[in-house]
């Protein structure tokens, strides 16, 4: 009986995770949120042009998943880079964590084919404040798209969650 009331306890505590893949057709990707998400945009200022971010964000537990996704008024390789650079810097800035981003693929939604991407992961303390945070991010360009996927988290969540997140992350 104490076993079963335990158990009871433990599983009211851990989050919920409802897995659900969402295509997101103006950010040109599609991923498996572990809740429903929400959808923001808001034009940035990056590298001389007013750029539309969009960033779609789900909550699950102690941790935020989201997709961002900047739309580029070309495919000029000088502004990719730019964005790219200008959204890992920023992500490594405001989480405290060394921007040393490893090279990985990205699958797109045709079967085989993927794109060249990078990885930051680490933890460390939220600029300006107390709070210390773990992240785990992935980037990619794809024509006029630079997307970002990133899991941040006030407390340690379990890897195969991060996993299901980024890995299931497809571009077209």
């Amino acid at each position: 009986m104490i076993l079963l009331l335990a158990s009871a306890a433990l599983a009211g505590c851990s989050p919920k995770f409802e897995w659900r893949t969402i295509t997101n057709d103006d950010g040109r990707f599609s991923v498996m949120y572990p809740a429903k998400p929400t959808l923001d945009e808001r034009m940035l200022p990056i590298a001389g042009h007013q750029l539309k971010m969009q960033m779609q964000a789900a909550r699950a537990g102690d941790a935020t998943f989201a997709v961002g996704a900047v739309q580029l008024p070309s495919d000029d390789p000088k502004l990719q880079r730019a964005v790219l650079d200008l959204l890992e810097s920023g992500l490594a800035r405001n989480i405290g964590i060394d921007m040393r981003p490893r090279k990985i693929q990205i699958p797109l939604t045709e079967d085989g084919k993927f794109v060249d991407g990078e990885a930051l992961s680490g933890d460390g303390k939220v600029a300006g404040r107390s709070e210390h945070r773990m992240v785990s991010a992935r980037f990619a360009i794809r024509g006029q798209r630079v997307v970002q996927a990133v899991v941040i988290a006030d407390k340690p969540i379990p890897p195969e969650q991060v996993e299901q997140f980024l890995d299931s992350l497809r571009l077209y």
